[in-house]
């Protein structure tokens, strides 16, 4: 699977690297009634998890984990139960770029 163009801000890799860690990036695209995105980000020991994409930004160790999900329901009174999405082709859906900030906030699009 390609690896999305990754910027991570030089503080945050400063952050992770003194702690020892990785950071590990977690896209997620929500098929429901309308398509959303999610992103999160956290600094962790490196996962074992091979499925993962890995790469290394200026010595820090780099996983993206990207997830497709569905919601049964719209809202509502319903809720928004979650199930993984099946994709034939996961690598149409990856994102072309990840953008992290210093605050483990970011975002990613396809553009």
């Amino acid at each position: 699977m390609r690896t999305p163009d990754i910027s991570v801000d030089r503080g945050l890799l400063e952050r992770v690297k003194s702690e020892g860690k990785a950071l590990v990036l977690k896209p997620t695209l929500k098929f429901s009634c309308l398509i959303a995105k999610r992103f999160s980000a956290t600094i962790e020991d490196p996962p074992e998890d091979g499925a993962l994409i890995k790469t290394v930004i200026d010595g820090v160790e780099v996983f993206v984990d990207f997830r497709a999900v569905g919601s049964r329901f719209c809202g509502c009174d319903k809720g928004f139960e979650e199930f993984d999405f099946p994709m034939k082709d996961p690598q149409k859906f990856m994102p072309k770029w990840i953008k992290v900030r210093a605050d483990l906030s970011g975002e990613f699009g396809y553009a």
